[in-house]
């Protein structure tokens, strides 16, 4: 009973690290401006933002000032800011991939929601097999004081096999056989709900495995769908002529939603990509500490030298 339970719970933990780890995700962009950022602020607008990203204008409002003030704090100027005619349109666009994102994270939520379930019925069954070990150690030792009871009632009672017994022997007989009616009594009760927590303990076992296979095929399909590479855009900004646009496509949560908005707007202020890994401004989003988003050596450097500094 035990190994196929364990069995099972490896298979999940085993399955579980897919879902750790995920694609790395790159920038894709056009032409930058050219003009230096230092000199006059760049202003931007709320364009098109899709209802289904399912965040307020306020919420966006809030990310952008943070980003503002991560670029801004580096030079001590203002280089970005809202304005309601502002040259660059901030458009949050619905994509087949931000549409596959929340799929995806729909996908994980149903299979967290049934870990947890497994990790409740692991919990039942875990104080179930305590009080089934310990009521079968007290049916062994209750049966051990029944056989020993017994052991003595006939080792008696062959002493005084054809002797007239004593009163003394007959009241020590007479105690014996209370003692062994006792724990016969006794044997039985502990031994009726041992059998009793013997089928409590096999029924749990019975559903945790179900809820453990019910969960590794949820996480089979979870990686039969999502678990392939695909290089996609999650932002551009975008030049033509006189019209400026940062379209955001795709984002898994506010930090993603952040750093990528840190890496449009850097190329709107005319930066081109650095080499370092950790930068904002690196080709891809893969290394950078999205939970306390801060420019590099190499981001500061790129800006300075973009505002003649």
């Amino acid at each position: 009973m035990n190994s196929k339970l364990y069995s099972a719970i490896f298979i999940l933990f085993l399955f579980s690290g897919w879902l750790i780890f995920g694609d790395v995700l790159p920038f894709n962009h056009s032409a930058q401006n050219t003009a230096s950022p230092c000199n006059k602020p760049l202003t931007y607008r709320l364009g098109d933002i899709d209802s289904r990203f399912n965040i307020t204008q306020r919420e966006l409002r809030k990310i952008m000032e943070e980003v503002e003030q991560l670029w801004e704090s580096t030079v001590n100027k203002d280089l970005i800011e809202l304005s309601p005619n502002g040259k660059v349109a901030l458009n949050l666009i619905y994509s087949e991939e931000q549409k596959r994102t929340d799929a995806e994270q729909q996908f994980s939520n149903r299979i967290t929601a049934k870990e947890q379930q497994v990790s409740v019925k692991e919990r039942q069954y875990e104080r179930l097999s305590e009080r089934y070990k310990k009521a079968e150690k007290e049916v062994r030792q209750t049966l051990d004081k029944y056989n020993s009871k017994i052991s003595t009632y006939n080792k008696l009672a062959k002493e005084w096999d054809g002797r007239e017994a004593t009163s003394t022997i007959v009241a020590k007989f007479k105690t014996l056989e209370q003692e062994i009616s006792e724990l016969e009594t006794s044997l039985k009760r502990k031994k009726q709900n041992l059998s009793t927590l013997r089928e409590r303990t096999n029924t749990k076992t019975e559903q945790l495995n179900s809820l453990i296979k019910e969960q590794n095929n949820l996480i089979e399909e979870y990686n039969r769908r999502f678990s392939k590479s695909r290089r996609f855009d999650q932002g551009r900004y975008v030049k033509r002529g006189d019209n400026q646009a940062i379209n955001i496509y795709q984002y898994g949560n506010r930090a993603q939603l952040k750093t990528v908005l840190a890496h449009e707007v850097g190329h709107a202020l005319g930066l081109g990509h650095v080499d370092n890994p950790k930068s904002i401004m690196h080709n891809m989003m893969a290394e950078q500490n999205m939970a306390n988003l801060q420019l590099t050596q190499e981001d500061i450097s790129a800006l300075k030298i973009q505002c003649n500094m």
